[in-house]
């Protein structure tokens, strides 16, 4: 493991523990209450580079990057994680526009609604409406569809019911199944320096809202595998959700699936969205913009 991850894990560990354990039930009631928190906004750094846009589909925003000096071409949907929890945040952003700019590509991002004021139904019904508009503009086989950890779970959740027109998808560090029913998940928890599987575990049972969890649309590990564009799957061994990123490329390529695995031993929980803060996460994001540039 490099001297700069062993850092960065460092730092991510004393944030975390200055922020203290959340309790999940106490948090939804005061949202209930007060309302979820919101996006963050497109930093100035970001604004600077793209023409950014914002519309809105189903009554929730999206906003659009596009790069100024480009006729218009490809373009990758992305969709932030959090948890479900936790809407975009800044480092999202950045990480957006670094694909964006490095791909050559625009960038839809689907501001999806967090808990209480999103689920699972909702939020999927809200995506694929996005993706398909997206499709219509820049034609079938020019979109690309991505996602890290939640973000990358509701991905795979929309391609399992409208994998046409989507050139290839990437999951990075994606969160599939909400149960974590994987044993090791746990004994991962000692290498994560981001996840509480108990934490994820409440957030994911609130997603769900009506369905269960073991449903497709929440947990899409346990949903179709076959008909699905390229799926490439990015994860980390330093990832409490690492087994869930490795069983689900093993039904992809049971299925035929074209994708590819990008496997980093001593990566951790979104490995695939630091840029070049790492080596591990270096690797990681040069990947993506190889599938994102094919």
């Amino acid at each position: 493991m490099s001297i700069r991850a062993l850092a960065m894990d460092a730092i991510v560990r004393r944030v975390i523990a200055r922020g203290g354990k959340q309790d999940v039930a106490v948090e939804i009631a005061r949202r209930h209450a007060e309302g979820p928190p919101a996006p963050a906004p497109v930093p100035p750094s970001v604004a600077k580079r793209f023409r950014v846009s914002e519309d809105r589909v189903a009554g929730s925003r999206v906003v659009t990057l596009r790069r100024r000096d480009a006729m218009p071409g490809r373009a990758i949907v992305f969709l932030a994680g959090g948890g479900y929890a936790h809407p975009i945040a800044t480092a999202h952003w950045k990480a957006v526009a670094r694909f964006a700019a490095a791909a050559g590509v625009d960038a839809v991002v689907p501001l999806y609604e967090v808990i209480p004021v999103g689920d699972a139904t909702r939020a999927r019904a809200f995506v694929a409406e996005v993706l398909a508009e997206t499709i219509a503009e820049k034609g079938a086989g020019n979109v690309y569809l991505a996602g890290d950890s939640a973000g990358a779970g509701l991905a795979l959740s929309v391609l399992q019911v409208h994998p046409e027109g989507v050139r290839a998808a990437v999951l990075l560090s994606p969160w599939l199944d909400v149960e974590l029913a994987h044993p090791a998940a746990d004994v991962l928890q000692t290498w994560d320096a981001i996840l509480d599987p108990d934490e994820l575990r409440h957030w994911g049972r609130a997603w769900a809202a009506e369905l269960s969890t073991s449903d497709p649309v929440v947990s899409p590990l346990l949903g179709r595998f076959d008909g699905l564009p390229p799926v490439h799957v990015v994860t980390g061994g330093r990832d409490l959700l690492l087994p869930q990123a490795l069983e689900a490329y093993r039904l992809l390529r049971r299925a035929g699936n074209a994708g590819t695995l990008t496997y980093s031993p001593d990566g951790n929980h979104a490995v695939g969205l630091s840029g070049s803060a790492t080596p591990e996460a270096k690797r990681a994001h040069d990947h993506v913009i190889r599938i994102l540039r094919s």
